[in-house]
């Protein structure tokens, strides 16, 4: 598994379950607004940021992420691993 599959691996296995299954559309994709759509809250990324952190390594990076746009999974793997597609 490499880096990015790792993050968003982990970035996953912190989003509760039966929020996922909520959403009704097939799941979480790269394009998917965490926060928007009530995967996550605001503490809630806080608690993956360090998570990802700790477990995987990597460092945050705030200026690799649009907060005004919204967080999608693919941009918030992106925040770590700037080199993912």
């Amino acid at each position: 598994m490499d880096r990015s599959e790792q993050i968003r691996s982990k970035v996953l296995s912190m989003i509760p379950a039966a929020r996922v299954r909520a959403l009704g559309n097939g799941g979480v994709d790269a394009s998917t607004r965490l926060l928007e759509v009530g995967l996550i809250d605001s503490t809630r990324l806080l608690d993956i940021i360090l998570e990802v952190e700790t477990r995987c390594g990597v460092q945050f990076n705030p200026e690799h992420i649009d907060f005004e746009t919204g967080v999608t999974l693919g941009a918030l793997v992106n925040a770590f691993d700037p080199a993912s597609p």
